[in-house]
């Protein structure tokens, strides 16, 4: 199959995607940045770096208990020094109004509080500040300091929405910031009339074990519910990113106390990883699976006849995520004596399918195939006296003092129901709440129909980072991916790093290091905003055979493609039709020229001044 890219019908005849090449981009980049805390002291150096990235936007808060800290005391100083900076820096605002004050929890049950913050804060700044958005995550408990709830988070919009609009109607105000794309959450609040109290729908689609593609499905699926509800509005993405933090703990410390009490020597034993894997992208084995004699990469195709004594330890997936027609496979591998290692997650969560439009979509299948494997687990969704989160976790008494344990609550406990014959279930963090105790790392010891190990971590915070370079690539993917499913404006999170540990996920999602030094991603962002400036038509996608390609014209009317694959690397027939053609590649380093035969690969390429080009996959 071969697709052309030369007009606007051609690319979307192939794609099946609709947008109109008429459109153009309105300043469509952002980041997030703590600029309004900790980094006022550093944001005059913060905005000088996003203008070398032609990066206008700025998403902060502008916190009800950092401006009336105590009650009735309203301090302002801070926020007016930032935005004297922003607009002397030619940098636009984004302000949150968010979060609760000790006299005022929950926000939501105190309309005249809110009411009050809300009108003081935005009439300071109305002139400067034309864009407004209630909340951030407000469906997290950790952010909405209740039980999340769709319905309860309307009137807390619809009063922000009012005092705003009466202090100018033409200010612009967006629904908070949803963790993740919960479409139950976001239609229970449209049911309840959310719809008319916002002139913005604001997403967080983070896929931190996954890929930017992901968003396709994502926007497709929210499309469809404002459709259902007759709302016709812009999309933003407020967060989006990826963090760079080092391996967690469990591949560092957990991992090889595991493996010697199921007597594997790591030096003596090559694993395999099977690289089409969802996630597995995202996954450096080299990186995350240290001491192995060797790590070989393998496809779906090898399992079938896969041997447990020249492959005895086996990574099939780092997620929730695996095409189930496989699973008969893993299972005469285990019952061949091989160890299966799943480090993330709940096992065999959603089966992965072809969507029918050359992509892939997950189907929750809970747990179907867990008997299978003789292992189990328990939720609070599942099981009656689960708890949400554990309040506690450690190492269980048969690894006591070999690791430290500290995962984000999983509230995913691992039994032994399922067990056989001398099957023995060894339990290595527990974790608990109450009287509930169970255990969120365990290994499965097979002895009966099974002969192999099963290692299973559900906590899904032991994989969700990635290394500097993937950041780099995911970044400019993300952005072609949105704006060419008609998302208007993109905000990365984060600018800056903290750094304030090596481990710490939320420490390392910067672009920029905590002494603003360039990561890799900030010169891809550059990069970026460089080929695909603000005015430039809105990108026209298209998708075939696993290759990815966005296409756009600049406003200076040269004329530029960019191609990636998802996940692994696919090669291609490329034909490219211009003059004074030139090859970037994701960081803005010129390369030889493409033609003929072409390995496409996860690190975007760009073609500028390619008039036409045309892709065929071999």
């Amino acid at each position: 199959m071969s697709f052309k890219l030369n007009g606007p019908l051609a690319a979307l005849f192939a794609a099946g995607l609709s947008l109109s090449a008429a459109e153009t981009l309105d300043d469509p980049y952002g980041v997030c940045a703590h600029v309004s805390r900790a980094e006022l002291a550093v944001a005059p150096q913060e905005f000088d770096r996003l203008r070398e990235a032609d990066i206008r936007w700025v998403r902060t808060d502008f916190d009800w208990s950092g401006i009336e800290k105590r009650q009735g005391d309203w301090n302002y100083a801070h926020l007016d020094k930032l935005t004297a900076l922003a607009a002397g820096s030619g940098i636009n605002l984004l302000p949150i109004l968010d979060y609760d004050v000790p006299w005022a929890t929950p926000a939501w049950k105190n309309p005249d509080a809110w009411g009050a913050y809300i009108r003081r804060t935005v009439s300071r700044y109305a002139k400067q500040l034309r864009y407004w958005e209630v909340w951030n995550e407000q469906n997290h408990e950790r952010f909405w300091r209740d039980t999340p709830n769709g319905k309860n988070y309307v009137p807390l919009l619809k009063r922000a929405y009012e005092e705003i609009k009466a202090i100018d109607p033409a200010l612009t105000v967006l629904y908070g910031g949803t963790a993740g794309v919960p479409l139950s959450y976001i239609e229970d609040s449209l049911a309840a009339g959310a719809g008319n109290c916002f002139d913005v729908m604001n997403i967080h689609p983070y896929h931190w074990q996954g890929t930017p593609e992901l968003l396709i499905r994502d926007l497709k699926d929210l499309k469809a519910l404002m459709k259902k509800y007759r709302i016709d509005k812009p999309i933003w993405i407020t967060e989006v990113g990826w963090s760079t933090a080092r391996s967690s703990t469990f591949y560092r410390q957990v991992l090889p106390a595991v493996f010697r009490h199921a007597g594997i020597d790591p030096a003596q034993v090559t694993a395999a990883v099977i690289e089409e894997s969802a996630g597995m992208s995202n996954f450096n084995p080299e990186f995350n699976l240290p001491g192995f004699k060797a790590i070989d990469r393998i496809g779906f195709d090898q399992l079938e006849h896969l041997d447990a004594g020249q492959y005895p330890v086996l990574v099939p997936a780092v997620g929730e995520e695996f095409p189930a027609r496989y699973i008969p496979a893993l299972v005469e591998y285990v019952k061949h004596g091989g160890t299966l290692l799943l480090p993330s997650g709940l096992p065999f969560y959603y089966d992965l399918q072809t969507d029918g439009e050359g992509g892939m979509r997950k189907v929750r299948v809970n747990a179907k195939y867990l008997s299978r494997f003789h292992i189990g687990w328990d939720a609070w969704w599942t099981k009656q006296g689960v708890p949400k989160k554990e309040t506690y976790q450690k190492p269980a008494p048969e690894f006591a003092g070999k690791f430290e344990a500290g995962f984000n609550p999983t509230g995913r406990f691992l039994h032994d129901r399922n067990l056989k014959g001398n099957d023995r279930f060894i339990p290595v963090i527990e974790a608990g709440a109450g009287s509930y105790k169970g255990a969120v790392a365990a290994l499965y010891k097979l002895d009966s129909d099974l002969k192999g190990n099963i290692i299973v971590c559900t906590a899904t915070s032991a994989f969700e980072t990635v290394p500097e370079e993937r950041q780099a690539e995911l970044l400019p993917r993300t952005y072609l991916i949105a704006l060419a499913n008609g998302v208007e404006r993109v905000f990365w999170y984060n600018f800056r790093s903290g750094e304030w540990s090596p481990d710490a996920r939320e420490a390392h999602f910067g672009i920029v290091r905590r002494n603003l030094e360039a990561k890799p991603a900030f010169t891809a962002y550059r990069t970026l905003t460089k080929l695909c400036p603000s005015g430039s038509t809105v990108p026209e996608l298209t998708r075939s055979n696993g290759v990815y390609t966005a296409s756009w014209r600049r406003p200076d009317g040269v004329r530029v493609h960019a191609l990636w694959t998802a996940h692994q690397p696919q090669p291609v027939k490329l034909e490219i039709d211009g003059q004074n053609v030139k090859a970037l590649n994701h960081l803005g380093e010129e390369q030889p020229l493409p033609g003929g035969t072409f390995t496409a690969r996860p690190a975007p390429l760009y073609l500028e001044g390619a008039e036409s080009m045309t892709v065929q996959g071999l």
